[in-house]
C-alpha cells in the first residue's frame, strides 16, 4: 500500500508541545511521500522515521516507514514498523496485508500466512474492500511456503477469478497437484497454461516431465524440445531433455544436452551425476570419471556417486583409488550388495582374489537372486584355481539366467583347460547360439573340438570365426592343421579304397586330399601375412610416435624421416600419412601434403 498524503488526528493535539511536534511529524511525512513518489527512497525512509519518531501514537507514521523499507529491501525492518503500526490500529486490513507481504519477502510464511488470512478475513466484513488477484497470489506462495498444498491452490485460483487468466498461475497449480501426485489434475493445468500461452517455458518443462515419469516419452520429447527450442539458454530445458532422452535408451543423443545444462548452469543439482552415468553407459570412462568426482564433492555422502565413481575409476585401470569409494559407499550403506560387487571387480583387478572372493560372497548374502554375481564368484574362484568352486557358481549362474552369455563362455573354457572337452563344446556351443558375433567363441569351440578329434565340427566353427577376426591368424593356423588332419585321414581311406580295388572311391578321394592341401597351403600363407603385417604394424606404430615425439620438440624434418619410416614399414596403416601431411605442411610443402592427407583419406575406410 501506498503511504498517504497527509497524517490524521493533527486536531486530537492537547497541549501545543504536542501540538507542533504533530506539525513538524505531519511536514516530514509529505516530505516523505514527495520523496517516494519520486524514487528517492533512502530520503523518504529518512523523513518517514522522523515523523514516527515524532509521532510515535499514530499508526499511519510506522505504516509509511515500514512500506518504504519493505521497498528498499529490508523486509524484517519494514516488518516491525508494520507490527507498530497494527498494535497502534488493530484489525486494519491493509496494514495486515502489508505486514503479510514484509513476512513473505523477510522468508517468514508462517507469520505471512497468518497476517494474510487476518487480511482476507477482514475483507470479507460488510462494507470492506475485496482483496485483489495480487493479495490472492501472494498469499499462495507464502501457503506454498509452509507446506500447505491444497490452500495455496485455492487461492491461486482466487487469483485467476480476480485477475484473469495467466499462464504462470496454472503452472504453479499444477506443479502443487504433481507434489500431491494428483498426477491427473496436475497434467490438465500445466496444459491449461500452454493453452494460455504456448512459448511458456516453465509449463513445457513441467508438462515434459510429467509425462515421462509416465512413461509417455514421445509426448514428453515434444514438450521438452520446444522447451529448448524456445530458451535455448535454460539450464533446466536441456537438463530434462537430456534425461528424457535417456529414459528412452538414447544416450548419444542425450549427451549434448546435458553437456549444455552443465555448462549453463554448473549448479544444477543432479546435472554432473546424470552427464556422468550417460558416459559412463557410452563408455566413455575416462570421461565420466571428473563428473563422478564433481557429484562426489557436492554430496560427499551419496552411496550411489560414490560406486559409480569406484566403478568408473575400475573401468580406466585405477582399481587401487577406486577401493577408497567403495569402502565410502559401505560406510553410508553397508547393506548395498552391488557396492559389494563392484569392490570385488577392483580387487579382481589388483590380483587380490581373496578379497574379491569375500566381496562376492557378501553380496550374494544381500542378494542370492542375483545370476551376475554368481558368475562373478565363479571367476574369482577360477582365478584362484578352485575348479570345483567355479564349476558350480558359472554352472548356477547359467541356469539362473540362460540369456547371460558369459556364464557358458567361461565354463567352456575352464572345461577345456581341464581337459573335459565335450563338456567344453557343450558350453561354448551355448555361447556362440547366444552371441553368433563373438569370433573368439568360435575360434575356442574350432581349438576345443579340434582336440576332440571331431573335425568337421571343428572346421565349421572355424571358418565362423576368421570371418569374425579378420587380422588374427591364429583361427587359421588351426584351421590349416584341422584341414592337414581330414587330408591326412582322406588319404588313408584313399590307400585303403585302393587296397580294396575300389579305384573310383579311392580317386575321389585323392581329389578331395588335393583340394584340401590347397587350403591348408592357403589358409598358412594368409596366417604368415598377418603375422608378418602385425610386426609391420608395430614397426609403423613405433616410428609413428617417435615421429610425433619430434614434432613435439619442432624437430620437423627428423619427423617427416620417422613418419616416412613409419609408412614404408606400413603402407596400408592411415595414420602416419595424416602425420606427414601436417608436418609437410609445416614445412610449407603444400602440395605434397594434399597428397598425402588424400592417401589417409583413402585408406582410414579400411582401418
Amino acid at each position: 500500500m501506498g503511504a498517504l498524503a497527509a497524517l490524521p488526528l493533527l486536531l486530537f493535539a492537547q497541549t501545543p508541545k504536542e501540538s507542533a511536534a504533530l506539525k513538524r511529524a505531519d511536514a516530514a511525512f509529505h516530505e516523505g511521500y514527495a520523496a517516494q513518489q519520486a524514487g528517492n527512497l533512502e530520503l523518504a525512509r529518512t523523513r518517514f522515521a522522523e515523523a514516527a519518531r515524532l509521532a510515535p501514537r499514530i499508526p499511519e507514521a510506522h505504516e509509511a516507514l515500514g512500506t518504504v523499507l519493505l521497498e528498499m529491501g529490508k523486509p524484517v525492518e519494514g516488518a516491525a514498523e508494520l507490527e507498530t503500526a497494527l498494535k497502534l490500529k488493530p484489525s486494519d486490513p491493509g496494514f495486515e496485508t502489508n505486514l503479510a507481504l514484509a513476512y513473505g519477502k523477510a522468508n517468514q510464511p508462517d507469520k505471512a500466512v497468518l497476517h494474510f488470512a487476518a487480511a482476507l478475513s477482514l475483507s470479507q466484513q460488510p462494507g470492506a474492500q475485496p482483496v485483489d488477484a495480487g493479495f490472492c497470489e501472494s498469499y499462495a506462495w507464502a501457503l506454498v511456503a509452509t507446506g500447505r498444498q491444497g490452500e495455496a491452490i485455492v487461492q491461486f485460483q482466487a487469483a485467476v477469478d480476480r485477475g484473469g487468466v495467466r499462464a504462470d498461475i496454472f503452472d504453479a497449480i499444477g506443479s502443487l497437484y504433481a507434489q500431491m501426485s494428483n498426477w491427473s489434475a496436475a497434467q490438465l493445468e500445466f496444459e491449461r497454461a500452454l493453452e494460455a500461452d504456448s512459448a511458456n517455458v516453465s509449463a513445457r518443462i513441467h508438462l515434459g516431465v510429467l509425462l515421462r515419469q509416465q512413461a509417455n516419452l514421445p509426448a514428453a520429447l515434444t514438450y521438452l524440445e520446444g522447451a529448448v527450442k524456445l530458451e535455448p539458454a535454460n539450464a533446466q530445458a536441456q537438463f530434462e531433455l537430456g534425461r528424457t532422452l535417456e529414459a528412452a535408451g538414447q544416450d548419444e543423443a542425450a549427451e549434448p544436452y546435458l553437456e549444455a545444462a552443465a555448462r549453463l548452469n554448473p549448479k544444477l543439482a543432479g546435472v554432473d551425476t546424470e552427464l556422468a552415468m550417460v558416459l559412463q553407459r557410452l563408455g566413455r570412462q575416462q570421461e565420466a570419471v571428473p563428473w563422478f568426482q564433481t557429484a562426489s564433492e557436492r554430496e560427499p555422502r551419496n552411496a550411489s556417486v560414490l560406486t559409480n565413481l569406484g566403478l568408473a575409476l575400475t573401468l580406466t585401470g585405477k582399481a587401487k583409488e577406486a577401493l577408497d569409494c567403495f569402502h565410502r559407499a559401505l560406510a553410508e550403506d553397508p547393506k548395498d550388495a552391488v557396492v559389494f560387487k563392484d569392490l570385488g571387480v577392483a580387487h579382481i583387478q589388483l590380483s587380490a582374489f581373496d578379497e574379491a572372493i569375500a566381496d562376492f560372497q557378501a553380496a550374494l548374502a544381500l542378494d542370492p537372486s542375483d545370476p551376475q554375481l554368481h558368475y562373478d564368484l565363479g571367476l574369482a574362484y577360477k582365478f584362484k584355481d578352485r575348479v570345483d568352486g567355479a564349476v558350480a557358481e558359472l554352472s548356477r549362474a547359467g541356469q539362473m539366467d540362460p540369456t547371460l552369455q558369459d556364464p557358458p563362455y567361461t565354463l567352456g573354457i575352464l572345461y577345456m583347460q581341464i581337459g573335459k572337452l565335450d563338456e567344453a563344446a557343450i558350453e561354448l556351443k551355448k555361447a556362440v547360439a547366444l552371441r553368433p558375433e563373438n569370433g573368439d567363441a568360435w575360434a575356442i569351440l574350432g581349438s576345443t573340438l579340434k582336440q576332440d578329434s571331431r573335425l568337421d565340427e571343428a572346421r565349421d566353427a572355424l571358418e565362423h570365426a576368421i570371418p569374425l577376426l579378420p587380422g588374427q591368424p591364429g583361427p587359421r593356423v588351426t584351421l590349416a592343421a584341422v584341414l592337414a588332419e581330414q587330408a591326412g585321414a582322406a588319404a588313408t581311406e584313399a590307400d585303403a579304397a585302393e587296397s580294396a580295388g575300389d579305384h573310383q572311391k579311392a580317386d575321389q578321394l585323392r581329389a578331395q586330399v588335393k583340394q584340401l592341401r590347397v587350403l591348408v597351403a592357403d589358409y598358412r600363407r594368409q596366417s604368415a601375412d598377418l603375422a608378418r603385417s602385425a610386426v609391420s604394424r608395430q614397426k609403423a606404430n613405433f616410428a609413428m610416435n617417435a615421429g610425433n615425439q619430434l614434432m613435439l620438440r619442432g624437430q620437423i624434418a627428423d619427423a617427416v624421416a620417422r613418419y616416412q619410416e613409419a609408412i614404408a614399414a606400413d603402407p596400408t596403416f592411415a595414420d602416419p600419412h595424416s602425420q606427414l601431411a601436417i608436418a609437410f605442411e609445416r614445412q610449407g610443402r603444400v602440395e605434397e601434403a594434399a597428397a598425402e592427407r588424400a592417401r589417409a583419406k583413402n585408406l582410414a575406410p579400411q582401418q
